[in-house]
């Protein structure tokens, strides 16, 4: 599914980042209760755009605090105790897309399928990010 609901006004960011992770397999694409694209894999959230920029992430809230400590993400606004991480798509897509797909490597190392999460486990190698985060959704 490409971007849904694509029109002339949608922001090049938004539309870059719906195509990108719409692309990858098992995702679905529905409207976020509070507005905005959420992104499913499964059951799961990854996250969810809002129409003003922000993608939110779930984590734990031991590797949202790496993130945070690493410079990635922030804190969640509304729920700064939580797992959640908040990024600015419209500042940086290249990290938020770095971010979701962090998300759904994470959800694919908890399948079932052991050649699903041994290839999510080999693209998590492959992504720039620092070893305490690696490890910690590795764990």
């Amino acid at each position: 599914m490409k971007a849904t609901g694509t029109t002339l006004n949608t922001p090049v960011w938004m539309t870059d980042l719906v195509n990108e992770i719409s692309s990858w397999p098992g995702i679905s694409i529905c409207e976020h209760r509070f507005g905005g694209i959420e992104f499913r894999l499964g059951q799961r959230e990854l996250g969810h755009v809002h129409d003003f920029g922000i993608v939110d992430i779930p984590f734990t809230v031991t590797i949202r605090d790496a993130l945070v400590r690493s410079g990635l993400a922030r804190r969640h606004r509304w729920l700064p105790n939580s797992g959640w991480s908040t990024i600015s798509a419209m500042d940086d897509t290249d990290r938020a897309i770095k971010l979701l797909r962090l998300s759904f490597l994470r959800v694919e190392l908890r399948s079932a399928s052991s050649a699903i999460a041994t290839s999510a486990a080999l693209e998590l190698q492959t992504i720039d990010l620092s070893k305490e985060v690696v490890d910690l959704v590795c764990v």
